[in-house]
């Protein structure tokens, strides 16, 4: 397994968050603050089963040729990756270490949860935007023969940005894609 299997629960915006919708297709956006912190959540089908789906993200550096948001996914240990995402000229392009843990949860969905942590292995060497704060998870669940994909991220893109409510936008789009990408599919439905 190249996650580690953890038991407990991440601390995400609580089920009582009030979140605000931001687009409804094909992907369904929407965020809310908690706290201090402004989490942003997109929901997508995507055309494949929810063990293709998983598998792939599992081994996600292995697809990054097929992704157009995610320029590298360097994996620095089983559970450690370092994401360079590709932002449009001429902002600053972001990156993110972050320790990966799975889990299964009751309904059945498979969880990848992430913090972000300093390794070795990538140092910040000024070219992007480092993103030492974000966190989230990607939740797979089986819809038919398809699977539901929700990703939740913290969403302060850090840097200065003219239009933060766009780039949230799509970067929930684009992650879904991506994703769906990976597994050689498309995205099916909000």
């Amino acid at each position: 397994m190249l996650f580690l299997a953890v038991p407990t629960a991440f601390a995400i915006p609580p089920s009582t968050a009030t979140w605000s919708d931001l687009s409804d297709a094909p992907v369904h956006i929407e965020c809310t603050m908690d706290g201090t912190k402004p989490y942003c959540r997109s929901t997508g089908v995507i055309g494949t089963d929810v063990d293709t789906a998983t598998s792939h993200f599992r081994d996600l550096d292995k697809y990054v040729d097929r992704m157009g948001a995610i320029t590298a996914v360097t994996r620095l240990q089983p559970d450690v990756l370092h994401v360079v995402m590709d932002y449009p000229f001429p902002i600053t392009d972001r990156d993110y270490v972050a320790k990966f843990t799975y889990r299964d949860d009751p309904d059945g969905s498979h969880v990848f949860a992430w913090s972000p942590v300093t390794d070795p292995q990538a140092p910040d060497d000024g070219s992007t935007v480092r993103l030492t704060w974000l966190d989230g998870e990607w939740r797979f669940q089986a819809d038919g023969s398809n699977t539901r994909v929700t990703y939740v991220w913290e969403a302060d893109p850090g840097g200065s940005l003219p239009d933060v409510g766009t780039v949230r936008k799509k970067a929930g789009y684009l992650a879904l894609h991506d994703i769906a990408a990976a597994c050689d599919t498309t995205i099916l439905s909000p």
